[in-house]
């Protein structure tokens, strides 16, 4: 009789622990799933094509080949174009060091409050781009969204280095 109910007792048990693992292994399959989707995401090309990039005035031009660190940004922009979500990750710290530089770096020429205000603007979406690609589980939406953002940014500065000009040549009433 002892021997009927330890056996029933174990019977029971072994019953009740395959029933616990194979609902385990129910609740992991989608994680998979999710986990396969993300890295899919992370592939997908940022399209900035939508987003015309300003031209600087020849003399605005002129004055930004002596700026090294407009140079380092104007080809970070340029090649953000044809990122995808992962190699905005990877470059995110970059074009972060080179917008802080950027701002120490400012010639007297442009030194303005609009210019001012157009790189900080720069930093702020950097800084939260930065942010973002450092997470445990990044935002492809965010990350593209905020990519658009500092190509808006930058044609912005572009438009405010141009009106340097404009301003300075325009006559005094």
């Amino acid at each position: 009789m002892k021997l009927k109910s330890l056996l029933a007792v174990f019977s029971f048990l072994a019953l009740w622990t395959q029933a616990i693992s194979c609902a385990d292994q129910k609740k992991e399959e989608p994680k998979s799933e999710t986990s396969a989707v993300i890295p899919a995401k992370l592939q997908e090309k940022i399209n900035l094509d939508s987003i015309q990039t300003v031209k600087l005035s020849e003399k605005a031009k002129r004055k930004t080949e002596e700026w090294i660190m407009y140079i380092a940004l104007n080809s970070e922009m340029e090649r953000l174009e044809n990122y995808t979500i992962s190699d905005v990750i990877n470059n995110s710290e970059t074009i972060e060091n080179v917008v802080d530089s950027l701002s120490v770096t400012v010639p007297p020429v442009f030194e303005t409050n609009a210019v001012n205000a157009r790189i900080l603007s720069l930093k702020t979406h950097v800084n939260l781009l930065n942010e973002n690609t450092k997470r445990i589980k990044p935002n492809p939406g965010e990350i593209k969204d905020l990519s658009a953002k500092l190509k808006l940014d930058f044609n912005n500065l572009n438009i405010q280095l141009n009106e340097v000009f404009i301003i300075e040549n325009s006559p005094v009433e």
